[in-house]
This record gives structure tokens, C-alpha cells and sequence, in this order.
């Protein structure tokens, strides 16, 4: 019984509200700005999803870059060592030897 009731007072406010041209005009605004809106942040998303698969496919490089740059730092403190010959002191030949031993774990 209640549901019945319930059921008439909707369709008489649908009924109410279909009848209203200015609540009509109002609710189809409303409903075109969400759709707008709705599809810039849809836009805005699948920018940053292109960017990010931008920058994911360049990501492999950045490992590759820090083998490098362990590489060349690695070199310049070996040419270090062999260009200045009076920071050869017994501590710096050791420490050089061991950082150059393949067989020693780092």
C-alpha cells in the first residue's frame, strides 16, 4: 500500500515537472554543461595517459644512464689515479686495486 503511494506521488511530480518548460529548460542545461565537463576531464586523462606512455617508453634509457654515468665516474677516478701520482700513497693504491678487482663484492 505504501509503495502505491510512493509510486502515484513520483508520477505526479514527474508529471508536474514534465509540464514546467522553465524546470524542463533548467534540468537540460544542466545535464549538457555535465556532459561538457565530462568530456574535458576525459580529454585532460588521455593527455596524461599519452604522456605517461611517453615517458614509460623512455624509461628503459634512465637504467642505461646510470650505467654510464657509474662507468664514466669510475673512469675519471682511474685517470685520477694514474695522472696524479702524488696522491699515490699506500692507502689510495690499495683502495684503487680493490675497487678494480673483479672478484671482490661489492
Amino acid at each position: 500500500m505504501r509503495e502505491d503511494s510512493e509510486t502515484s506521488a513520483l508520477n505526479e511530480r514527474i508529471e508536474e515537472f514534465r509540464s514546467d518548460p522553465e524546470k524542463l529548460r533548467q534540468a537540460s542545461e544542466f545535464v549538457d554543461e555535465l556532459i561538457q565537463e565530462a568530456k574535458k576531464e576525459a580529454e585532460i586523462k588521455q593527455k596524461e595517459k599519452d604522456k605517461s606512455k611517453l615517458f614509460e617508453s623512455q624509461d628503459p634509457g634512465v637504467g642505461n644512464l646510470k650505467k654510464r654515468l657509474g662507468r664514466a665516474r669510475g673512469f675519471v677516478l682511474r685517470m685520477f689515479d694514474a695522472l696524479c701520482n702524488c696522491t699515490q700513497t699506500a692507502a689510495a693504491a690499495a683502495r684503487t686495486t680493490a675497487r678494480n678487482n673483479p672478484f671482490t663484492k661489492r
